[in-house]
């Protein structure tokens, strides 16, 4: 079981960090947080940009978890996965730096 956890938790962090920008996309919008200033910001935004650094933080742990992998082939499809998907996470999230908050 420990095997499928692995070499899965790179994708589905990236899946789960998706997922949970694009529902705070949704729920910001809706409860009016692109109107609420904060430091010169507005409050989506730093709810959006503080989670996507979170989910990317989560990824470089991860990846630095799968060094715990055992040798060989288990090894190589964790690294592998975890690299995809901290990847994944950080280029499917800039968009919240850049973005308008609301259309």
């Amino acid at each position: 079981m420990m095997f499928l956890a692995r070499i899965s938790a790179g994708l589905l962090l990236w899946a789960f960090g998706f997922s949970l920008l694009y529902a705070l996309h949704g729920f910001g919008c809706e409860s009016g947080w692109h109107e609420i200033r904060i430091a010169g910001s507005t409050l989506f935004r730093w709810v959006m940009v503080s989670t996507w650094i979170l989910l990317s933080a989560a990824g470089a742990i991860l990846i630095w978890w799968t060094r715990t992998a055992s040798v060989g082939f288990e090894k190589r499809l964790s690294l592998a996965s975890s690299v995809v998907g901290c990847a994944a996470t950080v280029i499917t999230g800039v968009p919240v730096t850049i973005a308008s908050a609301c259309v």
